[in-house]
């Protein structure tokens, strides 16, 4: 009989020891709690500590992480508004921002996660359903900004994900945006052969300013020229009227004299040490070479003394 007490009494003291243990329960710094009773949620939502509650399974507490967390592994298959097959990978950031609607709609991170990638895959899947792939898989020079697509992307999510689920979607964006395996060489072909074609374009561009610059150029060289020629036409034509000026002076001052001087001049140019004249004795050449008619400045020419 004692052993029956006994056993009924560890019996009480292990459910009153569950009991006292299931009674009670405590947030971390980094959730919420939400507790319910018989299913239906029990407001205020519980902050960091210590709290108690009826035992389960009549009161149930759902901690709820309240730290932004990430969402990747989305990559999926889509096609594009020119009926493409394009392979997306993206992410989302998220958070919790109102508990009593999460647990409402979702209850836990795993239904959360699910719920917010078939979400993301549907928001993506519109988005790109109405591009064709050219504006991500440029042929061109010209592509889509990313930072707006993903703009559009989280536009959508957003208030459905906080409206449905009480989530906050923080940041969607693309990871990658690639073809499917089997579509890729072709493409790359199509990519090679325009972007052959963009540079011949910018090289008969590039020739063709080429050939303005260097036309410009010769007709300001020839400008340039011709400007330079009649100025140095005017100074040449000013410098010999000076020169004419000065020998007419110097021929009025002295005619004799300038005759002797340019004679002299005369034989500089045509006599050198292997020049030999035969000239007549009246030539006007031969005039000076005597050495009896040699002017002296300033007077009358005449006859003048040889000179041994």
């Amino acid at each position: 009989m004692s052993r029956r007490k006994t056993i009924a009494a560890a019996a009480a003291v292990l459910f009153a020891g569950v009991l006292a243990w299931d009674i009670h329960y405590v947030i971390d710094e980094s959730e919420q709690g939400v507790l319910t009773n018989f299913g239906r949620i029990v407001p205020p939502v519980k902050g960091p500590g210590l709290h108690f509650k009826l035992p389960t399974p009549i009161s149930m507490v759902y901690k709820i992480d309240r730290r932004v967390r990430p969402l990747t592994g989305l990559k999926q298959e889509f096609i594009t508004e020119d009926q493409k097959n394009v392979l997306v990978d993206g992410y989302l950031l998220w958070r919790v921002a109102n508990p009593v609607r999460f647990v409402e709609a979702i209850r836990t991170e795993a239904n959360a996660v699910k719920r917010l990638s078939d979400l993301y895959r549907s928001s993506v899947g519109i988005v790109v359903s109405n591009k064709s792939r050219d504006a991500f898989v440029s042929l061109g020079l010209a592509h889509e900004d990313m930072a707006k697509i993903a703009g559009e992307i989280l536009d959508q999510i957003k208030s459905v994900a906080a409206s449905d689920y009480g989530i906050d979607v923080l940041r969607a964006g693309l990871v990658e945006y690639t073809l499917p395996a089997e579509n890729r060489p072709s493409v790359i072909k199509r990519m090679i052969s325009e972007r052959a074609r963009i540079a011949a374009r910018y090289r008969s561009e590039g020739e063709e300013r080429a050939i303005g610059i260097e036309a410009f150029a010769i007709n300001e060289h020839q400008k340039i020229m011709a400007a330079a020629h009649a100025e140095a036409t005017a100074i040449l034509g000013r410098a010999e009227a000076d020169a004419l000026k000065t020998l007419s002076a110097a021929y009025r001052q002295d005619p004799a004299f300038y005759k002797f001087i340019r004679a002299l001049d005369s034989y500089d140019s045509i006599i050198d040490k292997n020049t030999t004249l035969i000239l007549p004795a009246d030539n006007e050449l031969f005039k000076y070479l005597d050495g009896r008619t040699v002017p002296t400045p300033g007077q009358p020419p005449g006859p003048a003394k040889a000179q041994e």
